[in-house]
Formats: C-alpha cells, structure tokens, sequence
C-alpha cells in the first residue's frame, strides 16, 4: 500500500493527459493510413497487378484501422483510470481530514503516513477515563473509514491496471499480425488463449531450448499477481485480472497437462539455473492463480465475467490429484482401482503388471506433489482445489497408517518405497492445500455443496462428508514436525478477530470460531454421549470419552511439535470462548452472535494437546498472562474504586484459568514422561531378556573362560556341567536385571503456591505500569517491582501485603487461592490412575 505521502503526490489527472496525446498520435497515423491508399488511387497504373495491389493496400489500412482502435481503447482505458483513481483518491484523502479535524474527540487526532490514527499526545491525567473511551472511540471510528477507503482505492489500482494492461496486450497482438504480414493467418478474439496453448504444447512436448525457458519465465511470470493481491485472497477477498491473462493461462494448463508439467518441473530443478528455477515456481504460481475461484475478470460494464475454478485445470491434473482408489479400508476412497493411466495392461501403453502399476503411480503422485509444493506458498489455490489436496492428504496418510496398498491384484507384498512416496505426497498435498483457509473450514465442519466435495464427478463415487478426513491428517506422524497440519487450524487463532471496515466480524473470522467449536469432535471424540465414565463433574462433558482414538491424537500431537504449536495459538488467541468455566453447557457455534463457545471439559481437552510442545507450552502461557494483564492493567488504569473491587467480577474465571493452563501443561509433561518412562523400561527389559538368553546359549555351547579346545569330549562333559551349576550364577553376576525408572508425579500444593506468588507478582507489575505503586515497593536495582518470588524481609513482605490490601485486594487474594487451589487439586494427573480418569474419563 502506497504511503499517504505517496498519494498526496498522486496525479491522476496525467492519465488522461498521456490518453490526449495518444489519441493525437493515432489521429495523425490514421491520417497517414488514409493516405496510402489515396496516394496509390493516383497513379496511372491499371490493370490485375493494379487490383492486386489496391487490394493489399486496403487490406492493410483496414488492419491498421483496425490496431488504431486497439489503441484508443487504451486512451478510453487511461481516461477510465483518472476518474476511478481520483475519486477513490479524493475519498481517501476526505476521510484523513475528517479525523484529523473530529470535533468530537477530546484530543487532536493525527493520521500516520502509514494510514494509522493516532491521538496527539496528551496527559492522562488531566482527562477522565470516559474521555480515554471516548478517544479510542474515535480512533477505531475514522480507522475503520480509513481502512475501507483505503481498501477500495487499492482494488481500483488492481482494476485500472488489468483494464490497461488487458488493452495494452491487445495491441500488442494485433501488432504482431500486422507486423507479420497480412497474409499469416489471423489470430481470432481468443488470441491469447492460442498463444497459451502453443506454450503448452510446447511443454507437453518436453523440448524447451534456453532461450524459450527465459521467454516462458518472463511471459508467465508478467502474469503473477503483485503482494496486494495475494493478501487479499488469503484473507478470503476477490482480486480482477486482465481476460487475457485468464485466457492465456487456461490454454497453457490445458495443454501442458499433467506429465507434462511435473517432467518439465523435474528437468527445470536438474537445470539449476536462475531462468529455469523462476520457470519451475511460476509453473506452480500461475496454476494456483487458475484454480481459485476468487480470480475474476471484468466486462466493460465491471460485472464479473470470468473466474478461477477447479474445472479450469486439466482434466489429467484433475483426476491426479481427486483420484482416491480403496487401499486399506481408506474411508474417503471414490474408486475402485486407480487411475486410468496407471492400470496394468498386455499390450500398450501403461505398465506390464500391478507391481510396476503401483510404483509407477506412487512415484508419479510423490513427483506432482513436490511439483505442486515447489512454488511461492503465498499463492493460494482455490476452495475446490484445496479440498481435493486436502482430501488427497488424508487418503495418502490413511495408506501409509494402515499397511500401505497391498494386496492390490496379484501383488501381496508391501513395498516400502510404496508408503515411503505416499508420505511425501500426503504432506506435499497438504502443505499447498491447507494455504486455502476456506478449504480447511469445509475439511473442520463439513459445511460446502456436494460438488465441493466432488459430486458429479464421472467415474468417481460420491458420499458425505467424513470428519474422519480431518483426524486422519491430525492423527498422522509427520516428517516436517507437523507444520503443514498446523496450518489447517493454525488460521482459526489468526483469523477469529478479523473485523471488517464496518466493525464487525469478517465471515472468514465467523468461519474460523466455527472451526473452532468443531476441532473438539474430531480431536477428541465421544464414545458414547449416554456414558460418563469415572471422570470427576468439572471434567465431564455429558458423554465418555473415546480413549482410543484421544490417545491416537495426543501421540501425534506429542510427534508434531508444529501441530501442537498451531493448537496453542488456536486455544491462545481464543480465551474468551472457555475462560467461564462454570456458566458454559455445551461446546457450540452461537450464529446469531457469531461466537464461539467452549465447555470446560472440551477446552482443557484441546488445552493438554496444545501443552504437547515446549513452543506450545510457552505460546499458552503468554496468552494467559497477556489475558490477565489486561484485566489487571484496567483495574489499576481506571480511578473509580479500588482496583481491587474492579476486577472481583473477574476474579474466579483468571483463577480458574491458570490453574487450567498449569494442569494442561503439568498433565502433558506427565503424559510424556510416563510414555518415554514405559518405552525406556521396555527397551531395557527387552535388551536384558536377550543378553539373559544369549548368555545361557553361551552356557549350554560351553563358552567360557576355560582353557580347552573345543570339539573334544571334555569340552562337552564341561560344558555339560557348566550348563547345569554354573549358568544362573553367571547371569546374575554379568546380566544384571535392570533398575526400572519411575514417573515423578507433580505436586498440587507446590504449583498451587507457585501460581499465587506469580499472581501477586503480576498484580504489582500492573500497579508500577499505572504508575502507583509506592517507591518503597521498587527494586532499586531494576527499577522494577519487588520479586515476591524472591526472598523478602518481614517488613518488605508487611508492605507488599498491606499495600495490595489497601488496593482491595485483601479478600480477592484469598478467594483466589482457593478457587486456583481447587482448579489444581482436581486436574492435575498426581498418579498414573488420576491422570488416567482426567485424561480419558477412566482408568485405561
């Protein structure tokens, strides 16, 4: 976005003085048209040679004609510019006035040249703290006209430019017909789709010389899309290009095709040189721009008269990618076999039996995802093409989980390449998909049209959709740590707050607190709605727990640390939906309010995910106390009453809240230490059971110190002997039966009286922020609050107490202990069989 410096020295007015001296250039070359022709009609020559000529002159100036209409064209687009641009300039630029002059304000208001208001500077104590309201107030009023007006200024460069750009490749086609010569073939209105087409065939074909790769790059990459426009299609908006850039690209794509495009991307990467690595990305980022429905072109009256779409790609791309054939039981297969291309035949083309037919079709999908994930990751693919990535992810992931593809025809072993490729196509689908925050909002709810889903597909089977889509993928062990997972929640925290310009929720932060209220289900589904099971009541939700499949998510959640870390900023930026603990009934999406709400079971369920990772860990605990400082830092700002008083309505929720983000991050530690506890004790039983059994063979073989040669008839009498009084001694003496480890469990009390010195902490920090915290509390070292976490004198603890009670807080404090006390002492995991029940409901 342009600086408002930049727009102030904004002229649009040139755009229509640059479109009077184009127009006057193209009179003055009509003129000359006219001329030629007039020019020949005077000479003295007759006859066939003299019609022959008359004619190709004719037929020049009519083509010439027809090139100065292209040109006016971009005189009328030029013309077109100054008034958008100036109006939407003038806007822009009325309402920085308007702040700047609000007769409203109790203070002057200031515009940025970043477009951000700001209130001059003033002292707070001089104003009350209905002013400070009514000052923010009117920041977030002129903001938000700031932003729309900015906003709709930027759209109008996005548009003027593809109107000029659109007319600008206009002329340069017909340039080029007119410089070949009247008698090449004419392109037709689709110019632009032929150009792409030849491209295409030209990579179909898989001879690309050096100079075409750099003229490629260059075509394609003049067809990218600039920043301004990528963040608006990752924020769910709709961005305008030129038609000929729709046209080009959809006849590219339709003839590149499928092998075509991932054997070039193939040969691009073994090139390595600058030209054929910016090919390979802008093979990927062009496509992405096609697929997205949220791409349009405008007809002249701006209606839309073209988009983006899923059935815009090749047919063979398409069945690549929504092909999902019935391997392992996968519950989101729509086919019987796989595709087409990859089925074992006799005679022909395709491969000789189903073994090749496997390898052929694993390595093709692992090369067209690392394809399809090669390009800018800005580059948003559209709904439907992130669905089916998605949902391609999941079936690869279900394959690679359960046993792989065979048995498959006469094939009955596994081969490890098999699942190996399907891993890394699964994450490669994923990571490009999951960019699409609308496709990963169908994939969490399951809301969208049947055709989102794939309805109408020929020769694919349609159902329902399956939740089981969305916990395959969370379930899944990840090479990448789980960051591309993460991304397919990791948007609901970013996006849940996104407000519009008229100040309300955008429906992309409505879809993702939706998405939140779903993410319960599928990361840690009921068995039975009717069964409580053993949990204590601040943990049951009104239904058992599924502890199979909850265990499933927490081993995963533990192997993808970047899973863990999305979940935390999910559960992080979203506080308000759970932190009442008491007055919630059920986990639910509330449309009329367009909230999202929590139960408490379900919060601390998801809260124990997120705590599976030491980034996870920290990311909640500093949301916590960024929550709890703004409550805290409110109470001390505002001269009311104590601060104390002010912030007793708050005073159960942020205990209870830190004592659910310490029992989520304890039981986590826990749950970890207890699995990485059982699996050392195996291993360790496991490496003495076989050193027990090697050292009695040894015993029965006669192995021994001994000095004999073996083989003799002694040898056999003693080893004999050896094995019967000798054998047990020697395994106790060398084999030692190992020292098992134990879990150490938390201590309720010590966390509970770590979390009310940090308390009492946060509330002097607070009261030095506000600037009233006495001197006699500061550290003179620091110049901040007394540590009370530190040791204090008596007289030092005296003060901080009695200055915290002069505040109101004496009974708060109290009442905070126990509410904090209670919220530790019944979630956190103290034995294998407490943790069990707040886990899972039950002992497992």
């Amino acid at each position: 976005m342009p600086s408002r410096k930049e727009v102030e020295g904004w002229k649009p007015e040139k755009l229509s003085q640059w479109a009077g001296e184009l127009d006057a250039k193209t009179t003055s070359y009509e003129d000359q048209l006219d001329r030629s022709l007039t020019q020949f009609q005077g000479t003295d020559w007759q006859g066939k040679a003299y019609l022959a000529a008359y004619d190709r002159f004719a037929e020049e100036r009519a083509e010439g004609r027809k090139l100065s209409q292209e040109i006016r064209d971009i005189s009328a687009a030029l013309r077109t510019a100054d008034s958008r641009l100036s109006d939407e300039r003038r806007i822009l630029l009325g309402r920085v006035s308007d702040a700047e002059h609000d007769g409203e304000c109790p203070v002057g208001l200031t515009v940025d040249d970043g477009w951000k208001v700001h209130a001059n500077p003033y002292t707070a104590s001089d104003y009350t703290d209905q002013d400070k309201k009514k000052i923010k107030e009117r920041i977030d009023h002129h903001q938000g006209l700031i932003d729309t007006a900015k906003s709709a200024l930027m759209t109008a460069v996005g548009e003027v430019i593809a109107g000029i750009t659109n007319a600008a490749n206009e002329v340069q086609i017909r340039g080029d017909q007119l410089g070949k010569g009247i008698d090449t073939p004419a392109l037709t209105s689709v110019d632009p789709a032929e150009l792409g087409r030849k491209d295409g065939a030209d990579v179909a074909d898989g001879k690309l010389a050096d100079d075409k790769i750099v003229q490629l790059a260059d075509r394609l990459a003049g067809m990218g899309l600039p920043s301004d426009q990528l963040e608006v299609l990752a924020k769910g908006g709709q961005i305008t290009v030129p038609q000929s850039t729709m046209d080009c690209l959809s006849g590219f794509y339709d003839k590149a095709g499928r092998d075509g495009l991932w054997k070039l991307s193939e040969s691009l990467q073994a090139n390595g040189s600058p030209q054929a690595l910016q090919l390979r990305q802008e093979l990927v980022n062009n496509m992405m721009t096609l697929s997205n429905e949220n791409v349009v072109t405008r007809g002249p009256d701006g209606q839309v008269a073209d988009r983006g779409g899923w059935n815009k790609l090749n047919s063979e791309v398409r069945e690549m990618i929504g092909t999902r054939p019935n391997f392992a039981g996968a519950p989101n297969s729509n086919t019987r076999d796989l595709p087409d291309d990859y089925r074992a035949v006799l005679f022909g083309k395709g491969p000789i039996d189903d073994r090749h037919a496997l390898f052929d079709y694993t390595e093709d999908m692992a090369k067209f995802g690392r394809f399809l994930n090669s390009g800018d990751p800005s580059y948003i693919p559209g709904q439907r093409m992130g669905v089916e990535l998605e949902r391609q992810a999941a079936h690869q992931a279900w394959i690679a989980d359960h046993g792989g593809y065979a048995p498959y025809g006469d094939v009955n072993l596994e081969e490890s390449d098999w699942v190996r490729n399907a891993n890394r196509s699964a994450q490669d689908f994923l990571s490009v998909g999951a960019r699409n925050h609308e496709a990963s909002y169908a994939m969490i709810t399951g809301h969208g049209s049947d055709e989102l889903f794939g309805k109408g597909v020929p020769g694919q089977s349609f159902s329902q959709y399956d939740p089981q889509m969305a916990t395959t993928l969370l379930q899944h062990k990840w090479a990448d740590g789980g960051t591309a997972a993460g991304q397919m929640i990791d948007w609901i925290g970013s996006d849940s707050h996104d407000v519009g310009p008229d100040g309300k929720p955008t429906l992309q932060a409505l879809h993702a607190r939706e998405s939140l209220t779903r993410l319960p289900g599928i990361l840690a589904p009921l068995e039975d709605p009717a069964h409580h099971g053993d949990q204590p009541p601040v943990n049951r939700s009104g239904g058992g727990l599924d502890p199979e499949k909850f265990g499933k998510t927490a081993q995963s959640f533990t192997a993808n640390p970047e899973l863990s870390r999305a979940l935390a900023n999910v559960m992080g930026s979203n506080i308000d939906a759970y932190v009442d603990a008491t007055n919630i009934p059920k986990t639910a999406y509330l449309p009329e309010v367009g909230e999202a709400q929590l139960q408490v079971t379900d919060a601390n369920r998801l809260l124990f995910l997120a705590s599976q990772s030491d980034q996870g860990r920290l990311t909640l605990e500093v949301a916590r106390q960024s929550y709890e400082s703004h409550i805290l830092n409110e109470a001390f700002a505002q001269h009311d009453m104590p601060p104390g008083e002010y912030a007793k309505s708050s005073l159960q929720q942020l205990a209870s809240l830190d004592g659910r983000f310490t029992n989520a991050e304890q039981n986590a530690l826990t749950y970890q230490d207890t699995n990485n506890i059982h699996e050392y004790n195996s291993k360790m039983q496991e490496i003495y059971e076989k050193k027990k059994a090697a050292a009695e063979i040894v015993a029965k073989l006669g192995q021994s110190s001994l000095e004999f040669t073996p083989g003799g008839d002694v040898s056999s009498k003693v080893s004999d002997v050896l094995a019967d009084k000798v054998t047990e001694s020697l395994i106790s003496k060398f084999v030692p039966e190992p020292q098992k480890m134990e879990v150490q469990y938390p201590d309720a009390t010590e966390i509970n009286d770590a979390g009310i010195r940090h308390f009492r902490h946060e509330l002097l920090d607070a009261s030095h922020d506000s600037g009233r915290l006495p001197p006699a509390l500061v550290d003179p070292d620091t110049g901040r609050p007394l540590d009370v976490g530190q040791s204090l004198t008596q007289p030092q603890r005296d003060a901080v107490q009695a200055y915290l009670d002069s505040e109101g807080f004496a009974q708060f404090l109290t009442d905070y202990n126990q509410t904090h006390g209670i919220e530790v002492l019944q979630g956190i995991g103290r034995s294998g069989t407490s943790l069990s029940v707040i886990l899972y409901g039950k002992e497992k």
